[in-house]
């Protein structure tokens, strides 16, 4: 990162940083509350969300085309539940994420970083859990972009995205539609989760319909990935 003072988007809001040091200790969700009898008994029956696919071993955990950069703190080795799709964030900064993520005062990490020129790093293994959007760590992957919500995402940013996705599609079965909530599958956003993801505007209204850009690129100029 640069030494100047940035932003990132977690799970537990906006959290400004310097260099070096950030206060977000609530990346990770850590165990998750099982109802009692009674209160699954009174529960009213809810309609059953899409079915999501459990990672496979067997898939690509670390896609091709990114910059191999695996974290060694600030993840939950085996730690998805399942596989829902791909969430998208900002980053409200500029440079890789590399260094801000391997110091274990930050917990909080995302598995892709996708720079304003369409770089793409990959810090953890899709079979792992990143600490990225508190109770949808279990579920999903995430990608912070580079830059600011004030402006959309680059070009090479949205191409890049794209093959992320295609990868994803093509890996691990995620589909080709957008994702309007924590239950739903395809390509979400950071603030679909509301307070249980953090309660913020993450990645902005701009990033957030190019959602539609990204999907359609992949449809268009990555077919043979993402059939």
């Amino acid at each position: 990162m640069s030494r100047r003072t940035a932003m990132l988007c977690t799970s537990s809001g906006l959290i400004a940083t310097a260099f070096g040091v950030t206060v977000d200790r609530r990346g990770d969700p850590g165990p998750v509350r099982t109802a009692t009898q009674d209160e699954v008994a009174a529960a009213p029956p809810a309609a059953a969300p899409p079915a999501a696919a459990a990672p496979v071993p067997g898939r690509q955990a670390w896609m091709p085309d990114a910059t191999r950069k695996p974290l060694s703190v600030n993840f939950t080795p085996g730690g998805l539940r399942e596989m829902r799709g791909l969430v998208l964030h900002v980053q409200e900064g500029e440079n890789s994420l590399h260094t801000h993520f391997s110091d274990p005062a930050v917990r909080s990490s995302a598995h892709f970083w996708v720079s304003q020129f369409g770089e793409i790093e990959q810090y953890v293994s899709a079979h792992d859990r990143a600490w990225a959007q508190g109770t949808g760590n279990l579920s999903w992957l995430s990608v912070e972009t580079s830059g600011f919500a004030s402006r959309p995402l680059t070009a090479q940013q949205v191409d890049s995205v794209a093959r992320i996705y295609a990868w994803g599609m093509a890996q691990h079965g995620w589909p080709l539609e957008p994702a309007s909530t924590p239950l739903g599958r395809g390509l979400g956003i950071h603030r679909m989760g509301g307070r249980d993801w953090g309660g913020h505007s993450c990645p902005g209204p701009l990033r957030s319909a190019q959602a539609g850009e990204i999907l359609s690129t992949v449809r268009t100029r990555y077919p043979r990935w993402g059939a």
